[in-house]
């Protein structure tokens, strides 16, 4: 998890401060999942020298990650330059793909200038396929991590876990291992963007949430020193122990008058809109777009919204810890939902 080390907390890493980059929703796919509801369809495209000025703010400001998504990132037009230019600002730079286009003679090139590639995985070819929407996705997916393991390029694979996925889970770390992956990403399916109408049967319920948090940890175990295991789950009594996990403005370490500081996400769409925390979080509190912004940005933005956002922080996890029914808890999903309820009039 991403935070800063503090008495009394777990150990963590160095923390990355993530810019989620979405340069396109533009896919060569429509996967029945998709949280953005890309497809081929789709062809506007963020200005590249309207975020390289904004990139440059960022990073000055504490930003030190582009995670690259869309869409399928392979799919910008000015992809090369954008990682050209982060790279050299000194952005570490990740990419999450379908994995179908790293063949091309362009985007081989490409890997040069990213850290670390995770591809996504929906499960055996059959259950891959009918996700994606295409016979032979699979397939086409293994001949793009073949690529990454010609270029000795790190890799992870992303899988999004299902009612219909979680009992393969044990199948998906025997294939990420033998394949050289460093990371397996376990994200239960939200029921966001064309999830909603194409899986609405879907729906992940607390018994499937115990079955993948219990699984993910004996699969940490078993590739502990050879693979990452993460799922992007917590239990209700590690928040209730560490709500600086998640929340900011809780870590004594933290300058809470700097945003990445207190906000680790910001998210970049299609449309140059920013937002902070995660992709579908209430517009309404929007930090601004890249066409339009001034080195007051962010000050500006947490003097208007940095009591509010704490004081809705502090509802979501005293909602969490009052729930005793639900142990396991999809931070993020949580996290969105509650950001477009109605703000609580203070007492």
């Amino acid at each position: 998890m991403n935070a800063c080390s503090e008495k009394g907390s777990p150990a963590y890493a160095a923390p990355f401060r993530t810019i989620q980059l979405h340069p396109t929703r533009r896919c060569n796919l429509c996967c029945k999942h998709c949280y953005s509801s890309s497809s081929p369809l789709l062809k506007e495209q963020l200005d590249l020298e309207a975020l390289k000025a904004f990139l440059i703010y960022a990073y000055d400001q504490g930003f030190n990650n582009i995670s690259l998504s869309g869409g399928e990132p392979l799919l910008y037009k000015d992809l090369e330059a954008l990682l050209q230019f982060t790279k050299k600002l000194g952005y570490n730079n990740t990419m999450a793909t379908n994995g179908m286009l790293l063949g091309s003679d362009r985007n081989q090139a490409l890997l040069q200038y990213i850290d670390l590639v995770a591809v996504s995985v929906d499960g055996p070819p059959a259950l891959h396929d009918y996700i994606r929407g295409q016979k032979g996705a699979f397939e086409k997916m293994q001949k793009g991590v073949q690529v990454l393991q010609q270029h000795n390029k790190p890799f992870g694979f992303i899988h999004t876990v299902t009612p219909d996925s979680w009992k393969e889970l044990i199948w998906l770390g025997t294939f990420a291992a033998d394949a050289g992956a460093r990371l397996l990403q376990l994200h239960p399916l939200e029921m966001f963007g064309r999830a909603r109408q194409e899986l609405p049967q879907w729906t992940n319920d607390d018994l499937h949430l115990h079955r993948t948090y219990i699984l993910a940890n004996y699969l940490s175990s078993k590739y502990r020193g050879r693979m990452v295991v993460q799922a992007d789950l917590l239990h209700r009594d590690y928040l209730e122990s560490f709500p600086q996990i998640v929340n900011g403005f809780a870590r004594s370490c933290s300058d809470q008058h700097r945003l990445a500081h207190v906000i680790d996400t910001i998210v970049i769409d299609e449309k140059g809109t920013v937002t902070p925390f995660a992709y579908g979080f209430d517009p309404q509190l929007s930090i601004g777009t890249i066409n339009d912004f001034d080195e007051t940005l962010f000050d500006r933005y947490l003097d208007r919204y940095a009591t509010r956002i704490e004081r809705m922080l502090e509802e979501a996890l005293s909602g969490i810890s009052k729930n005793k029914d639900q142990d396991i808890i999809n931070w993020n999903e949580v996290w969105v939902y509650h950001s477009r309820q109605p703000v609580k009039a203070s007492a």
